[in-house]
């Protein structure tokens, strides 16, 4: 309210308006992170603060390609099939303890990532490495992987297949350093004894307050930011009137159904940018009412996106009938769906009942849409509203019928690496539907550099999801900030997420 009749805000009331420290950053996110470790954590907002205090073995330049800046590796190339890579490591890299930072860094971080008992939440993205998968679900020695160092300066990877991506796969893998790990175990994290690669350095930690300060040794230089002072706030309106009072520079997702309004107030102080965040509902296809892929299909045929991105979320989000983003839409089809309910045996008198569960946030109101518009051919949702951790737990143990579930890539805006989640082993494998023909059809896409070529091997492979629908898509999301004017600099075509890059 206090937004949108302009009133003063209580937290601008309420802040300490003594002057900003000069050349600090201040950020506003959705939340906190679970873990500093970037080999524990599973929360997204925990990705984006690993870019700040630590090196990827590859970075990102303009429009999220591979870049050598702000990375670990200073050239690659693959042979000429994509099943090895190279990566060459820049000279003279330091951790701000000192120690330098070599090859060896990366490959035992990558043999730690395997281990069985390190639980690498984002294992699965990377059993394409020779040996990966196996080493991984059956406690094998993780120094056998197709992971090692050639010379001083140089990592050799070797794959069970084709991967014309890989370079970018290393763009979310950040090496950690493994001689503070074994001296002080799990609490390497600690502000105190923490040990970074990046240009800053956590220096407090709290749930919900953490401050970066520059670290040289990771390649701090003028006119970065000479601190970064983050504040968790899960309250979207929070975030906004702390941006309006001025005691944010960066203030991340607003609230979906005020995009319109801060369009047209802040112009171009509201980025909004395409993002790999994928809303969709995972069918548990070993459920009686959902193991018949007809089900799914007629499902997914009867209700209109467009109603839930324009007309409940006014254009915030992007209607999704398929994987691939910007392919054409698969058109509503009411009648042919309650065609193969009727034929099914459902109708008025025998409807298909089955719970779906959503979390209380904004998908609640999708949701509602969703069962209202399947009432059309005998479908009787129960919607069961859970709280976020609830829903995870629920997931991972096959316990439901229905869920409405985000995925939220990061970075990585590869159409593969969004379907690779579904796939068998995949880390959003609620479903429990198996399909070799789909997984295969996904390596295939991974050993093919050519655009056209790879296009159509990727709709091939989004094929067998369309027609058995395990997964059924709902909308694509956008990174969306507030961003101060006295910001500068970032990535074009990219969200302002790297915050080394801005001035």
């Amino acid at each position: 309210l206090g937004f949108g009749l302009g009133l003063p805000s209580f937290l601008s009331a309420c802040s300490d308006k003594k002057t900003a420290e000069k050349g600090v950053l201040r950020v506003a996110l959705n939340g906190g992170p679970d873990s500093l470790d970037p080999l524990r954590a599973e929360f997204a907002i925990a990705d984006l603060l690993f870019r700040q205090f630590l090196l990827p073995v590859v970075g990102y330049g303009d429009d999220g390609k591979p870049s050598n800046q702000f990375s670990i590796a200073q050239y690659w190339a693959a042979n000429s099939d994509f099943t090895q890579w190279k990566f060459k490591i820049k000279p003279d890299l330091k951790w701000s303890d000192g120690s330098p930072l070599g090859a060896n860094d990366v490959v035992e971080s990558l043999q730690k990532s395997a281990d069985y008992k390190t639980a690498y939440p984002n294992a699965p993205e990377l059993y394409n490495i020779k040996n990966y998968q196996n080493v991984n679900l059956n406690k094998g020695d993780p120094k056998a992987i197709g992971v090692k160092q050639i010379g001083a300066d140089e990592v050799e990877i070797t794959l069970e297949g084709p991967d014309a991506g890989f370079a970018g796969r290393m763009q979310e893998f950040y090496p950690i350093p493994v001689h503070a790990i074994n001296k002080f175990g799990e609490q390497w994290t600690n502000v105190d004894k923490i040990v970074v690669s990046g240009p800053f350095i956590p220096k407090i930690y709290t749930q919900t307050r953490i401050r970066f300060e520059k670290n040289e040794l990771g390649g701090w230089a003028a006119p970065m930011p000479v601190a970064i002072n983050i504040e968790a706030v899960d309250d979207p309106a929070t975030r906004i009137r702390m941006f309006e009072a001025g005691d944010i520079d960066l203030a991340q997702d607003p609230a979906l159904l005020r995009y319109s309004i801060l369009e047209s107030k802040l112009g171009d102080k509201f980025k909004r940018v395409n993002a790999p965040r994928f809303i969709y509902m995972s069918m548990n296809t070993k459920k009686p009412q959902l193991s018949n892929p007809l089900v799914r299909k007629a499902l997914s045929m009867a209700f209109n996106r467009n109603i839930v991105s324009h007309n409940i979320f006014r254009d915030a989000v992007h209607p999704a009938t398929r994987f691939l983003r910007d392919q054409p839409p698969i058109e509503v089809d009411v009648a042919g769906a309650k065609a193969i309910m009727e034929k099914l045996g459902y109708s008025a008198t025998n409807p298909l009942r089955f719970e779906l569960i959503v979390t209380k946030d904004e998908r609640e109101r999708a949701a509602v849409e969703i069962a209202n518009e399947w009432k059309q051919i005998w479908v009787e949702a129960t919607i069961g509203t859970v709280e976020s951790s609830a829903i995870s737990a629920r997931l991972n143990g096959f316990d439901f019928d229905c869920a409405i579930v985000r995925v939220d890539k990061g970075m990585k805006s590869d159409p593969v690496d969004l379907m690779g989640s579904f796939a068998t082993g995949g880390n959003a494998y609620s479903h429990q539907w198996h399909n070799k023909d789909f997984d295969a059809a996904l390596e295939k896409v991974r050993g093919i550099g050519d655009p056209i070529k790879r296009l159509e091997a990727l709709k091939e492979a989004e094929k067998y999801l369309l027609d058995e629908v395990p997964i059924m898509p709902i909308w694509f999301g956008d990174g969306a900030w507030l961003q101060s004017d006295k910001i500068k600099g970032g990535y074009k075509n990219m969200q302002p997420i790297i915050w080394p890059s801005l001035k």
